[in-house]
């Protein structure tokens, strides 16, 4: 019985990491590859990530950075501002130049970027 409990647990905890997996990686360091995006606020927000690998919501409370990869495509950012103060969101190239960027001081306001569109 104890045998079938360990198993148990291990496949459990495979389980938990792997469903983890995304197609993004949010971080806080500076990526030197591909695209980027970065969430600049003091305050929570939420919304929406859309390019080649598909649609994910995302959110957060202060800054983020999202690696996109070499090629993701099209890429539509959505995001609302959860608090009062600034939210700004820009994609960035990897050579540091910033490929579109948006920015709301409103609360519950909305910041849409489709720099490709």
């Amino acid at each position: 019985m104890k045998k079938i409990s360990i198993v148990g647990v291990g496949i459990l905890v495979l389980v938990v990491l792997v469903s983890g997996c995304t197609n993004y990686n949010n971080t806080t360091s500076n990526q030197t590859s591909g695209l980027t995006l970065q969430v600049i606020s003091n305050n929570s927000w939420n919304g929406t990530l859309a390019d080649s690998n598909g649609t994910q919501n995302i959110s957060g409370n202060g800054n983020a950075t999202y690696n996109l990869g070499q090629t993701p495509g099209a890429v539509t950012v959505s995001l609302q501002n959860n608090g009062n103060g600034n939210l700004t969101v820009e994609l960035v190239t990897k050579n540091g130049n910033i490929a579109g960027s948006e920015s709301t001081s409103a609360y519950r306001g909305i910041v849409t970027l489709k720099p490709n569109s």
